[in-house]
């Protein structure tokens, strides 16, 4: 090695072991802050820590609510027909479908047995008659007592009252329609056999006046006080129309049934072109106002354990506080809460059942939306 090239190495080296240090002091300051930073993350990880909760606040309910209630639609008049005498069926003029109008013949029926109580009835009548015009027509004094002449009087009155009862049952041969509507049910046929009375078997007919219709639907003990003569309310069939069609409470009961707390409240309305038929599902709505505003919860604030109904709050000292709830309405994502609450508590949203009473917690902050 040249003189000249000792010269040159002694600052090279020296420039790459000052190099080195630096690194090496790099190197290691870098260590020292990383296991620093892991003892920090490591003292706050082991460190207790209060649960996150996420709060709401109960909201008064709206002043008017929305009260849907299922009904059956019936006519406005509907009645079964049924024979007055006992007979045959000797003829049917009218099926199901057919629109009678009042007073129009449905069927007719055969009564052997009624004419012929009918013709010795006649028969008695006429030689009762026959007796009184005898004894009526004697002119000698005496001939006759006046009691003779009431007997004789009175078998007449007798016999000609059997024969005007029996031919007011003949009339009941012809079976007609009490009012116009369509006829629903036939249950006869030529040569069936009817009897007078009422029982299931022996329906002829069954008629109803579909012009206009009624509904008939149980309204819940809070909402009767706003339901009176005259309240509108919409009528939905689902199979017909997504429109409603509007009608009015024409009667009421007045009374609850003690069973259900409900009371029966009758709706008219009216029915062009014949679209509503009896028998149908239907919904009606009342809109109807409230009396009394009560608070409403978040469904995902109530928790149900063995106390019953019980809502989760934070007092303003952050701590856990279990509050008992009476449900007055449940309408699926809200509930109307009766008593229980004041209005200005923070309730828990999604409680776990680790939040118990006197729990400490931290609240989380809701993000401002922009």
């Amino acid at each position: 090695m040249t003189e000249q090239t000792k010269k040159i190495s002694v600052p090279f080296y020296v420039f790459v072991g000052i190099l080195l240090a630096i690194v090496a002091a790099i190197l290691f300051y870098n260590a020292i802050s990383k296991r620093n930073h892991m003892e920090e993350e490591a003292k706050k990880g082991s460190a207790p820590h209060d649960p996150i909760v996420r709060v709401v606040k109960p909201f008064l309910a709206p002043d008017t609510a929305i009260l849907f209630l299922p009904g059956t639609i019936k006519g406005f008049r509907e009645t079964n027909l049924y024979a007055r005498v006992n007979g045959y069926v000797k003829n049917w003029y009218v099926d199901i479908g057919d629109l009678v109008k009042e007073g129009q013949l449905l069927a007719e029926l055969e009564t052997p047995e009624l004419d012929q109580q009918l013709t010795q009835s006649r028969a008695s009548m006429d030689l009762a008659k026959s007796s009184l015009d005898r004894v009526n027509s004697v002119t000698i004094e005496g001939a006759v007592s006046a009691q003779q002449k009431a007997d004789r009087d009175g078998t007449y009155r007798t016999t000609a009252a059997q024969v005007s009862q029996l031919e007011a049952q003949k009339s009941f041969k012809r079976v007609v329609a009490p009012f116009s509507g369509t006829i629903t049910s036939r249950n006869i046929d030529i040569g069936t056999l009817v009897n007078a009375g009422s029982s299931v078997s022996q329906q002829l007919f069954t008629i109803a006046q579909t012009s206009r219709l009624r509904i008939f639907v149980y309204v819940p003990q809070s909402f009767v006080r706003n339901i009176s003569i005259g309240t509108e309310a919409e009528i939905f069939v689902q199979e017909i129309s997504a429109k409603s069609i509007t009608g009015r409470v024409t009667r009421t009961a007045g009374a609850l049934n003690p069973d259900t707390r409900t009371m029966l409240v009758q709706v008219e309305f009216e029915n062009p072109g014949q679209l509503y038929l009896p028998g149908m599902y239907a919904k009606v709505e009342f809109v109807v106002k409230r009396s009394v505003r009560t608070l409403m919860i978040p469904a995902n604030t109530l928790i149900i354990r063995n106390e019953g109904p019980q809502v989760v709050t934070v007092t303003t000292d952050n701590i856990i506080a279990l509050k008992k709830v009476i449900i007055g309405k449940d309408n699926g994502a809200t509930l109307e809460i009766s008593s229980g609450l004041k209005g200005d508590e923070q309730l828990v949203t999604n409680a776990s059942l680790d939040l118990s009473e006197g729990l400490k917690v931290a609240i989380a902050q809701t993000p401002v939306k922009k």
